[in-house]
């Protein structure tokens, strides 16, 4: 028996959802959005304070990103009992690597000029499916960024495109005749071309307390988990738009906000009034965070003033993190040029410099990490791949 304790409006649900539902698996949905006794149950069974919380047998398995990690590593088909599909001997025009705005724009003109097509992804969606409001979309005043996904994916659908969802690309080998590309499950996808649309992730701040204290008060996303810390001192770190918009969003719900930035704030000047308006949002511009607090759930962060390198400690219960991004370029730094951020090079075609390799999306070295340009980006790489391809024959 699967269950999943969930919120109406938590992407990362949606994504756990989608995953089990290719899994072609039933499961039982416990929605706390309005009920406190199932929030408290939540709370009490997993020891965490963020959803979803996925329990499998009565098993606590953590939320969406430890599911995906099992399910990556072929690991959830065997709880499930499933037997995990074998590697295929079938040799694609173009493999997608990620399925965000990039990934799903690129197979879609992939699938257009009529190419054999595979598209691997862990995470369909990417940012974008854990984007709630999404206003400058052309052509679509304001949509929420898990219907873009299921438009896209909806779209996408009317092509043939083998979809291989829920595996992570681990390496890329370059032979003669085509790129082999492997998977944390021992499969092998082979292509004749690749795009790599891997998109990015949110940044950890790498100190102590971050990472025992995941989920037991340290999140990384306001929209889900925020409610679940109503009426309680939450500090949210980072100056960007996502960290503005987290403090904005704390501040209709928690007691009081703490905005802690190295610098000063970075943001659109828009969300900087919202936030120096809040009588509940307390900025603590040239500081850093130092320690998070706690046991069984934060109890206090511990941060630095910069300027007269003093510590002090604040007494909260959450700690949002919203401290930027980083490409998911792991698996190809020894294949292809990136810059000391790690995002890969590209030319103006999206080509890496590797024959047949291109990139798009937030993974490349691109000034502007937006969901058009993104999408943008996906189209003119496989454009190109279709061009590198014709030329092959």
């Amino acid at each position: 028996m699967i269950e999943i304790y969930s919120q109406e409006w938590c992407p990362y649900c949606i994504k756990a959802k989608r995953l089990l539902d290719s899994k072609a698996v039933k499961y039982t949905v416990l929605d706390i959005t309005s009920d406190r006794k199932l929030e408290r149950e939540m709370i009490e069974r997993s020891g965490r304070r963020t959803v979803p919380q996925i329990f499998i047998d009565g098993e606590g398995i953590g939320g969406y990103d430890d599911l995906a990690r099992l399910n990556a590593a072929g690991e959830l088909d065997r709880i499930l009992g499933r037997t995990a599909e074998p590697s295929t001997e079938k040799l694609y025009d173009l493999a997608v690597i990620g399925a965000g705005p990039a990934g799903l724009s690129a197979a879609l003109y992939g699938a257009r000029k009529n190419l054999s097509l595979a598209m691997i992804a862990l995470d369909p969606g990417g940012q974008m499916g854990s984007t709630r409001d999404v206003e400058n979309w052309p052509g679509t005043e304001r949509i929420d960024g898990p219907d873009l996904v299921e438009r896209m994916l909806d779209h996408l659908g009317r092509y043939q495109v083998d979809r291989l969802i829920g595996e992570r690309v681990v390496s890329i080998e370059v032979r003669e005749t085509c790129k082999v590309l492997h998977t944390e499950s021992d499969r092998e996808v082979q292509a004749r071309a690749v795009i790599i649309a891997s998109g990015a992730f949110k940044r950890k701040l790498g100190i102590p307390g971050e990472k025992e204290l995941s989920g037991r008060g340290v999140v990384y996303c306001s929209t889900c988990d925020g409610p679940l810390f109503a009426n309680k001192t939450v500090a949210v770190i980072g100056s960007g738009n996502s960290g503005l918009e987290a403090a904005i969003e704390m501040s209709t719900i928690a007691n009081r906000v703490y905005l802690i930035s190295r610098e000063g704030l970075a943001g659109d000047r828009i969300l900087q009034d919202k936030v120096k308006s809040s009588e509940k949002i307390n900025c603590l511009l040239n500081h850093e965070p130092v320690e998070i607090h706690g046991s069984k759930g934060v109890e206090g962060l511990t941060i630095r003033d910069l300027e007269e390198g003093k510590n002090q400690r604040l007494e909260v219960e959450g700690v949002f993190i919203e401290v930027g991004l980083a490409p998911n370029s792991d698996f190809v730094l020894d294949l292809v040029e990136t810059n000391p951020a790690g995002e890969i090079l590209t030319g103006r075609d999206g080509s890496t410099g590797v024959h047949g390799v291109f990139a798009a999306g937030d993974v490349t070295d691109g000034p502007f990490k937006q969901i058009v340009i993104a999408a943008g980006d996906g189209a003119r790489a496989a454009l190109s791949a279709f061009k590198y391809l014709l030329q092959q024959v």
